[in-house]
C-alpha cells in the first residue's frame, strides 16, 4: 500500500516537496489509515498536520473519536487542530441539511487552517469505493457526464491520496498494521441512499463478478476523459460568444445543441438546468434570469449576465466642497472634451447641494445639442444602453432639473457657452 500510495502522488503530482500537508482525520478507518500513510511518505513532522471536527451529533462517539485522534497525532508528534460544531443548532439557523451544514463548516474550517499557518494541501481520505457510489448516486438522482466522473483526484488545495485503493484494500491495511480507529454509527444507517448502495446494492453486484471495481474504475476514468474533452471545446466555444459576460445567443445556433451548450456555458455563473430551460424558450426582451450568484438578461438576441451583488450606483448628496466639485475659470478651458466620467458645466444656474440618483420613469432632460426635451428612457433606448445598463444609470439633479446623465450627455441648458461667468468640473 506504501509503494502504491507514492506512485499514485508522483504520477498525479498531488503533493510536491514544498508543501505543507493538512490531513483531515475523522478517526475513521480511512482516514486514520490515510493519516499513517503519510507520516510515513513526508518525512518532516512540521510539514504535516490534522484537522478534526467534532459535529456533535453522537454524543460521547464524537468525543471519543476526537480523543483517539488527538491522542495519535501526539504520539506521532503531530500538530492537531481539533473544533467542535454545534451543529444541530447551525441547521437551526440557516435551514440546511446536517450533510450539508457539515460539509460547510468542515471546509471552511479546513481554508482557515490553510490560511492562519500556511498549509498548501488537504487531504482526504476518499476511495475508489467513495467514486462508485457517487457514479450511482448522480445516476440515480439524474445527471449529465459531469456527474458520472466520481470523484476529483485534485481540486485546489484539495488533494484524494487513497482513491486508487477499495474500501477493503484500506481496511486490510489497518489490520495488518494495527491501525487503532473507530467506526462511525451513523455509517450503519440506512436512512441514506449513499449508506443504501454501500451496504445493499454495490456489495450484490460485487458479488455477481470480480471484476466489478476494477470495471468501474476503467469506466469513470473514460468518463473523466470525455468530460475533459468536453471541457476544452466548451471553452474554444465560449471564447467566441461570450465577451465581457455577454453572450451571443445568435452566434451559439451554428453549433447545434443549444441547451446543452446554454447549460454548460452558463454553468460558471450557477444558472441550474431549470433556469437554462427557461432561458432557452424565452423571447420577450428585458427577461430576466437569477442565479445565486448573477442575473442573466434577455437583450435583443444577446444574454447580458452581471453578479447579483454588484451594484456600482451608490445614491450621495453632493455639497460644494465636495472633492467630486472643482469650480473653474471657463476662459481657462482649453477644451470641452472631457472623459466620460467628467461632467463641465455651467455654475451659474446650479443650485447645491446636487443630488446623485437612479433615473426614474418619466425623468425627461434636454439632451446637449438639442432643443426639445426627452425622456431620459428614449434616449437610452436611441443610445442602445444595455438593460444592465439602464439599471445602473444615474442621474445628477439640480433642485429638480436633471443637469447630467451621468455618463452620457449633459442638458444642453447647463452647457459652457462664452457668458458662462464660473464653471464646475465634476468627477464621479
Amino acid at each position: 500500500m506504501k509503494e502504491l500510495l507514492s506512485n499514485y502522488i508522483t504520477e498525479h503530482h498531488l503533493i510536491s516537496e514544498n508543501d505543507k500537508v493538512l490531513v483531515a482525520v475523522s478517526g475513521g478507518v480511512d482516514s486514520m489509515t490515510l493519516l499513517a500513510l503519510l507520516h510515513q511518505y513526508i518525512d518532516q513532522k512540521s510539514q504535516i498536520g490534522v484537522a478534526h471536527c467534532n459535529f456533535t451529533l453522537r454524543g460521547g462517539q464524537s468525543d471519543a473519536e476526537q480523543a483517539l485522534v488527538e491522542r495519535t497525532c501526539k504520539a506521532l508528534g503531530i500538530e492537531c487542530h481539533s473544533i467542535r460544531f454545534e451543529t444541530k443548532k447551525e441547521c437551526q439557523l440557516t435551514g440546511e441539511s446536517t450533510q450539508m451544514a457539515a460539509r460547510r463548516l468542515r471546509y471552511n474550517f479546513f481554508e482557515e487552517l490553510c490560511q492562519e499557518y500556511g498549509y498548501t494541501r488537504v487531504a482526504i481520505a476518499h476511495h475508489s469505493d467513495d467514486s462508485i457510489e457517487t457514479f450511482f448516486i448522480n445516476l440515480i438522482r439524474g445527471t449529465g457526464i459531469r456527474g458520472l466522473t466520481g470523484i476529483n483526484i485534485s481540486r485546489q488545495r484539495i488533494i484524494r491520496p487513497l482513491l486508487f485503493a477499495s474500501r477493503l484494500d484500506i481496511e486490510h491495511y489497518a489490520l495488518e498494521h494495527s491501525i487503532e480507529y473507530m467506526t462511525d454509527s451513523s455509517n450503519l444507517s440506512d436512512d441514506y441512499l449513499r449508506n443504501r448502495l454501500r451496504h445493499e446494492i454495490i456489495p450484490r453486484i460485487y458479488s455477481s463478478t470480480s471484476i466489478f471495481g476494477r470495471t468501474m474504475s476503467g469506466n469513470i476514468e473514460r468518463l473523466s476523459a470525455a468530460q475533459r474533452f468536453i471541457d476544452s471545446q466548451i471553452e474554444r466555444i465560449a471564447s467566441e460568444v461570450i465577451v465581457d459576460d455577454t453572450l451571443d445567443l445568435t452566434a451559439l445556433e451554428k453549433y447545434g445543441e443549444k441547451d446543452f451548450l446554454l447549460f454548460e456555458l452558463l454553468r460558471p455563473y450557477g444558472f441550474s438546468a431549470e433556469v437554462v430551460e427557461d432561458i432557452v424558450l424565452a423571447t420577450h426582451t428585458g427577461k430576466q434570469f437569477y442565479s445565486s450568484t448573477h442575473i442573466a438578461t434577455l437583450d435583443r438576441g444577446k444574454l447580458l449576465i452581471r453578479e447579483r451583488s454588484k451594484d456600482i450606483f451608490e445614491e450621495r448628496i453632493i455639497m460644494e466642497d465636495d472633492p467630486a466639485v472643482e469650480f473653474i475659470d471657463p476662459c481657462s478651458l482649453m477644451t470641452l472634451q472631457t472623459e466620460s466620467n467628467v461632467a463641465l458645466l455651467s455654475a451659474d444656474s446650479l443650485q447645491f447641494p446636487l443630488r446623485l440618483r437612479k433615473w426614474q420613469s418619466g425623468d425627461w432632460f434636454i439632451p446637449l445639442g438639442m432643443h426639445s426635451q426627452k425622456k431620459v428612457s428614449d434616449f437610452l433606448i436611441d443610445v442602445k444602453v444595455s438593460l444592465p445598463d439602464k439599471e445602473q444609470q444615474g442621474v445628477l439633479v439640480s433642485g429638480k432639473t436633471i443637469v447630467w446623465l451621468v455618463g452620457r450627455r449633459i442638458d444642453d441648458r447647463y452647457k459652457l457657452t462664452e457668458s458662462t461667468l464660473r464653471a464646475v468640473r465634476i468627477t464621479l
